[in-house]
Parts: structure tokens; sequence; C-alpha cells
């Protein structure tokens, strides 16, 4: 055999190893064939197959080693893009990406048009993406002449980077990231997500105020995945905010769209408190009334809406109606509003003349819900009341005198036993002024 054969039949020899799975035995070899032709023409293929079977082993300093020795003793090698775009990769797996960046660019600017070239582009656009240098893809990747870059390319681009940080659960570049997308494309193909999802980053932040605008583009816009959830999102907001009217329009409009039943009953449930606090007695009546026509429902948001309809029926001077609503809320209440609802039982009584029974439900008032201090307070005077119309001015007295002297913290309440407390006083010193008269 020629030496031309020889170099041929050693390097065929020693990659075939490869074939039956001898990787050692085939870089033994390989590393053997470079040491013996030092001048064959296929030291470049033996140093590519090497660096290729180290990158096999998971050997990745040896194979970085080999693809560097091939570079620098044969840089016009038609291996040289291959191998180039091959250490690149490693480097961007080992956490080296701008390193890796560097060749991708190089590979692109030195073969182009190859398909080397391409991919090196689009492996370099990953990184790009990746560290949310989109702007700088574009200005590098505009000015190459062998590919052609589109808007709807940038705009994908742009918003891969934001998406990405925000799936990984990092906040803060998210934010950044899907701030930039709509700075640039403020109507671009995902603009409906970005802001959906800046919303959800604000939300979780307590940043209401930089929420909302967010979520209003999203309901704003034709129905989509996203529309019921930034209602609910709207809503909850504004309800936070005080800002009920607001509030209302976005629960009435998640009533109406929600596929969702438990969105639905929020919907309900938060119209009728919104309608009530906006003194819209019969608007929160009917919310309050359609809740409860809703058998699945717990008992909690029963109370709620029993609660809403007697406060309502109180603001509108039906006492009739709001007795017995509170009788309902009794039944299945706990803590405040079991207090609330134990309090109007013995206020209720109070106005129908039944004085000690009012004296034994505010007994019991102060004996199981004493922790509910303002209903206590307004108990005691009410308590106050029912042992003057017993005739024991001595005892309403003392009960009223304690209220302003230890509720402090409920100036209304206070302000009632004071008023309440003059009343009496008036009426006494006119009494015990009759029977001076009448002594005389």
């Amino acid at each position: 055999l020629g030496t031309a054969d020889k170099d041929y039949a050693a390097f065929q020899k020693e990659i075939s190893y490869g074939f039956v799975d001898k990787t050692e035995k085939k870089i033994e070899g390989l590393t053997e064939f470079l040491r013996n032709y030092t001048s064959s023409i296929y030291r470049d293929d033996a140093l590519y197959e090497l660096g290729n079977t180290y990158v096999a082993t998971n050997n990745t300093a040896e194979a970085l080693r080999t693809y560097d020795r091939l570079l620098r003793e044969q840089p016009r090698s038609s291996y040289a893009a291959r191998t180039m775009l091959k250490k690149a990769l490693i480097l961007d797996n080992t956490g080296k990406s701008n390193d890796a960046l560097a060749i991708f660019k190089k590979v692109a600017n030195d073969f182009p048009s190859t398909p080397e070239a391409l991919q090196a582009v689009a492996s370099a656009k990953i990184i790009y993406i990746d560290q949310g240098r989109v702007d700088e893809y574009a200005r590098w990747v505009n000015a190459l002449d062998f590919i052609e870059v589109e808007d709807a390319e940038l705009d994908d681009a742009s918003y891969a980077a934001a998406e990405q940080p925000y799936l990984s659960n990092k906040p803060k570049q998210a934010i950044d990231r899907f701030e930039e997308y709509l700075e640039r494309f403020p109507t671009g193909r995902h603009a409906l997500q970005a802001h959906f999802y800046l919303g959800q980053l604000y939300f979780a932040e307590d940043n209401a105020d930089r929420a909302i605008p967010h979520y209003v583009f999203v309901v704003e816009k034709e129905r989509s995945e996203f529309t019921e959830q930034a209602l609910a999102r709207i809503s909850e907001l504004y309800l936070a905010k005080k800002e009920y009217a607001k509030a209302l329009t976005y629960l009435q409009r998640l009533e109406n769209e929600a596929d969702f039943p438990q969105n639905i009953i929020f919907a309900q449930t938060n119209s009728m408190k919104a309608s009530y606090e906006l003194k819209q007695y019969a608007n929160a009546v009917g919310y309050a009334e359609q809740v409860l026509k809703n058998s699945k429902i717990d008992n909690a948001i029963k109370s709620d809406a029993q609660v809403i309809i007697a406060r309502s029926a109180l603001q509108t001077n039906d006492e009739d109606k709001a007795e017995k609503a509170y009788a309902e809320v009794a039944k299945i209440a706990t803590g405040k509003l079991a207090a609330e609802a134990l309090y109007y039982d013995a206020y209720f009584k109070n106005r129908s003349g039944s004085y000690e029974a009012s004296n034994t439900t505010i007994q019991k008032l102060a004996k199981d819900y004493s922790g509910y201090k303002y209903f206590g307070a307004k108990g005691l005077v009410l308590m106050a009341q029912n042992f003057y119309a017993l005739k024991d001015a001595y005892q309403a007295t003392f009960i009223l005198e304690s209220v302003i002297k230890n509720f402090s913290e409920y100036p209304e309440v206070v302000e009632e036993a004071r008023t309440e407390l003059a009343q009496i006083k008036a009426a006494e010193a006119k009494t015990n002024a009759s029977v001076e008269t009448d002594g005389n």
C-alpha cells in the first residue's frame, strides 16, 4: 500500500471502533493516528472525529482542546465552521454563553450563507433572547447580508425574552422585559399576553395602580383565555381600594361572562356588598336574594347575603324584613356576624316591649361573643334602655356611665350612651320636681 492508502486505511480502522461501541479504543487509535501521520490529509478528519468522541463521553475539556487544535493546525479545513459550532455549543452548555456568542457571530461573519452560518444565527438568537438583548440581536442580524429578519420574528424574540423569566419565576426580570416588549411592540403579536402577565406580576407585588391598567387592556379586547381572570382581578383590586362604583362595573361583567361557577358567586356576593356600600339598597338586596338561590354556597356566604338584606332593610326602615333576615343569620352565622345577629335579636325584642327577654339575649351576647366589643357596647346601651323601661333608672344610669367610661374606642356608641343618659336624667329630674311640687 502507498502512504496515502496506509493513512486512509489506518483512519478507517480507528473510526470503525465507534461502530462497535469501543469508544476508548477509538480514542486511543485516533490519538495514535495523529502521532503517526503528521502530514496526512485526514488529520482534520481525525481531529474532528476525536473531538466528537470526547463530547460523546462527556469529556468536554478534551473535546475543546481537540477542536482548538484542529482550528489552530488547519484553519482552512472544511471542518472549521462545524468545529467552531461544536465548540460554541459546549461553551453555551457549560455556562459560558458570552464566549459561545462570540464564536457564533464569527461563524456567521466568516462563513456567510452556509448552513453553519444559519445555525450560528439561530443559536446566537437563543442566547440574545435568554439575556434579554433582542435589540442588540436585531442590530447585528440586520447587518448580515445573507439573512432577512422580519418584524414578526423580532416581535416573537422579544416576547420570548420576557416570557422566559416569567416561567422561571424571576418576577423582577420578567417585569422589566415585558415592559420593554410593550414599549417596542405596543400593538405586537403578544401584547395581550404581555399585558396580562404584567397585571399578574404587579398583582403579586400588591401594586394595584400598576396592575389595573394592564388588566383593563385585556378586558377591553375581544374575549380571550385571559378575560375572566382579568375581570376577577380588577374587581378584587377596586374592592380593596374601596372604589365600589368601578368594582361594580367589572363585577357585573364578570357575572355575565364567567365560565367558572366560583367566579359567578364571587361576582354576585361582591356586587351585593359594593351596592350596599354605594347605598344602592334595592340592588344590594336583589344580588343577595340571587346568591341565596344558589344551593351550592356555604353558610358563610349565606350569612353574608342575609346580613346584606337585613342591613339594607334597616337603612330603608323595613324593620320586619330586617328582623326576619337577622333571624336567618342567627341560625348559621359564626363570629362577628353571629354577634351582630344576636344584638339585633335583642334590639327587636326591645322594640316589641319584651325588655326582660331582650336583656337575656344581651347577657348571652356578652357571654358567648365577648371578643366583639362593638356589639357588646351597643348591647349594654340597649340593656340600659330595657332597665329604664322596666322602671330601674338606677341600673340604667349605672350601665350607661360604664359604657361612657370603658368604650372610648367606639365614639358613636359613647355618644349614644351620653344622649340616652341625658334623656334619663332629664326625665328623672322632671319626675322628682313633680313629686316635690305634689308634696308642697
